[in-house]
C-alpha cells in the first residue's frame, strides 16, 4: 500500500473545524480549484481505508481474544500481588535510603559504609554515608 506524505508544517498549520472545512471545500469547488468528483473520490477512498482498518482490527481482536483465553487457562497466569508486611515495607524504604546515600560516594567510601552496614546495621551505614558525603 503506497502512502502519500504530507509536509508536517502543512499538517500543523491547518486546524479547521468540520464546519469550516466544509465551507472551504465549497469555496474551492466554486472557484474551480477542486473538482467535485475529486472530493467525492477522496471521501470514497477514506471510507475504503476506514473499512480496511476496521476489518484488520476485527481480525486482530479475534487473535487477541484467543490469546487472552489461552493465557487465562494456562497454569502460569499472573495473580494479584500479595500486600507486603509493615516490616518489609520499612526494610525496603531503608534500603532505598541506603542506596541514595551510597550512590554519590567514591568506591573506597562505599566499602567503608558497606562494612559498617554489615557490622552495625542500615541506619548506622546511612548516617556514616551522609557524614562522608558532606
Amino acid at each position: 500500500m503506497r502512502r502519500k506524505t504530507v509536509r508536517r508544517k502543512t499538517v500543523r498549520a491547518i486546524q479547521l473545524s468540520g464546519h469550516h472545512a466544509a465551507q472551504a471545500l465549497q469555496m474551492l469547488i466554486e472557484d474551480g480549484k477542486i473538482a467535485g468528483r475529486d472530493v467525492i473520490n477522496a471521501l470514497k477512498k477514506r471510507e475504503k481505508t476506514v473499512d480496511e482498518l476496521r476489518a484488520r482490527l476485527m481480525a486482530l481482536g479475534e487473535d487477541v481474544s484467543d490469546a487472552v483465553v489461552k493465557a487465562a487457562k494456562s497454569p502460569r497466569a499472573k495473580r494479584a500481588r500479595k500486600t507486603i508486611s509493615r516490616a518489609q515495607r520499612i526494610a525496603r524504604q531503608a534500603q532505598g535510603r541506603y542506596m541514595a546515600a551510597v550512590r554519590q560516594l567514591s568506591k573506597e567510601a562505599r566499602k567503608k559504609v558497606k562494612a559498617i552496614r554489615l557490622k552495625s546495621g542500615v541506619d548506622a551505614a546511612i548516617r556514616e554515608a551522609k557524614r562522608l558525603a558532606a
